[in-house]
């Protein structure tokens, strides 16, 4: 098994790139969308592509993932690590802020609408923010890196690739959950279930009145939290 995030996720898509990995629920919107691993795959390589062309983002700087539960920042995280990037909890170099514009970034500052499929603000953002949505879908659906990370490098605050793969318990389930995947403990459940072969049903603002007929309808086979997403 890598040691290397972005070889792991690839070997995740090579290994069954058509299945389910990512399916997320806003049960404020209605809104549903499943991602398989390839989907997933194509959606990082055109956000990597826009990170290295547009930010001048490299190897060594830091990214803060400022969203709520929400698909984007699975594919923002491992975005970050495909270009040698760090993922950090503090201020980034760059930031990707949802609607609230609650962070920003040292150098820049990227937010996302969360509308469906990844789409644009409708309103003029704040001087100085970048739309995802209006920049991502011009970039390549392949990336390749100019300087790809090694088992040693940063991934998160201070720890390696090696570190969050090493610490990771591989996870075949297909899990339901209300958190964050991008802090310490989501990035766990993450590259978890990227080594073991699992999926991910992602609830935000989850209806609890809704949660079992979800499980049953998603073929949920464990439930890590229900509460408020």
């Amino acid at each position: 098994m890598s040691r290397v995030l972005p070889e792991l996720f690839a070997a995740a898509v090579r290994r069954d790139g058509g299945a389910p990995f990512l399916t997320y629920y806003d049960d404020t919107t209605g809104e549903r969308i499943e991602l398989s691993a390839v989907t997933t795959a194509n959606w990082v390589a055109k956000t990597a592509n826009l990170l290295v062309d547009e930010y001048d983002l490299e190897a060594g700087e830091t990214v803060a993932i400022g969203l709520p539960p929400h698909w984007l920042g699975v594919v923002w995280a491992l975005s970050t690590w495909s270009v040698g990037a760090s993922l950090t909890s503090g201020t980034g170099t760059l930031a990707i802020t949802g609607p609230d514009f609650t962070i920003r970034g040292e150098r820049e500052t990227v937010a996302s609408a969360l509308l469906p499929l990844g789409g644009r603000f409708r309103e003029p953002l704040p001087d100085g923010i970048q739309d995802y949505g209006a920049e991502v879908y011009n970039h390549p659906d392949v990336f390749v890196p100019f300087d790809p990370p090694t088992p040693a490098s940063p991934a998160y605050d201070d720890l390696t690739h090696e570190d969050l793969v090493g610490t990771a318990e591989p996870i075949s389930d297909r899990i339901l959950t209300t958190r964050t995947l991008t802090d310490r403990d989501g990035l766990a459940l993450l590259v978890g279930v990227i080594a073991g072969g699992g999926s991910i049903v992602l609830c935000r603002n989850l209806d609890a009145a809704k949660l079992e007929r979800r499980v049953t309808d998603e073929k949920v086979d464990r439930v890590l939290d229900n509460g408020e997403g």
